[in-house]
């Protein structure tokens, strides 16, 4: 172990955190990071750049090939967050977004800052950490129209277990276990949790749920002719890259999309296999020009 490492270890835990941060922010603004400052907030180690606030998680894991990203860390997210979910719908002030696999609230903050104080985000994310790091997100940056919600959303309510891998928070799916470690969380439907939150026209839903969007479709059959818009993240390319047919969604999720009055587009040409997967669904052709 490496005296870096061994120093970090033995200031990661109470009363040792707060020189930990001083010593990570002062390292950061020497290697050109000015404005960053890294600080134990709330149980979570928090990087502030400039005026917003990104959580990352429970222990000290920094490493310095991240900080040149750290300083562009709001803007690749609206970036990435226009990419992905919105080449056919344009935000407005008021609209309502479901964000379904929110995860630390990447796509949550650019939906947050379109739709105005008038408008409205549930931002929904299944994993316990994840979820703790989205809420603490939301927080921070007092994003007050965004209501965080710990839910997996399923065909109808109880527990489901979703798998806590090592190596990625981005891959934990929902599933029976499989022999890897797992968590049991809560599941509802789209229609229970709209009746609940008194939520009645959608203008946009994100779906991202690796594999589970055939379920969380199901549980919205109510709530579907009251969204104007939705994309969902298939992940047919995980199933072709030999991870399970569970993943195989892609069929489904444009027929059943296609039986409730939407029109369907995507992006074959997109030389990234995730992008491809992605499938739009759009009332009255409303293509965004």
């Amino acid at each position: 172990m490496s005296y870096k490492k061994a120093l970090t270890c033995a200031l990661d835990r109470p009363g040792g955190r707060f020189l930990l941060g001083k010593i990570a922010t002062r390292f950061v603004r020497r290697a050109g990071g000015d404005g960053i400052q890294v600080a134990h907030i709330g149980g979570m180690w928090t990087r502030r750049v400039g005026p917003h606030f990104f959580p990352d998680g429970l222990k000290f894991e920094y490493i310095y090939a991240d900080f040149d990203r750290w300083k562009r860390q709001a803007e690749i997210y609206a970036a990435d967050a226009t990419d992905y979910w919105l080449q056919h719908y344009s935000p407005r002030e008021g609209d309502v977004i479901v964000d379904v696999g929110a995860g630390r609230g990447e796509d949550t903050l650019t939906f947050s800052n379109a739709v105005g104080a008038s408008g409205r985000v549930i931002a929904i994310e299944a994993h316990p950490l994840s979820f703790a790091i989205l809420n603490s997100f939301c927080l921070l940056n007092r994003l007050a129209n965004v209501t965080p919600l710990q839910l997996a959303l399923m065909d109808k309510p109880g527990t489901v277990q979703i798998a806590d891998s090592d190596s990625s928070w981005k891959v934990n799916a929902i599933g029976d276990g499989g022999g890897s470690p797992g968590v049991q969380v809560r599941a509802g439907t789209l229609d229970d949790l709209c009746d609940e939150h008194r939520i009645r026209d959608i203008a946009f839903v994100k779906m991202n749920i690796e594999g589970a969007e055939r379920y969380a479709l199901l549980g919205a059959q109510s709530v579907m002719p009251r969204i104007q818009q939705i994309c969902v993240a298939c992940h047919d390319f995980w199933s072709e890259s030999g991870h399970g047919e569970q993943f195989r969604t892609r069929a489904f999720v444009e027929r059943f999309l296609m039986d409730h009055g939407f029109t369907l587009a995507s992006r074959p040409h997109d030389p990234r296999d995730y992008v491809r997967d992605h499938v739009f669904g759009l009332r009255n052709g409303n293509f965004k020009k």
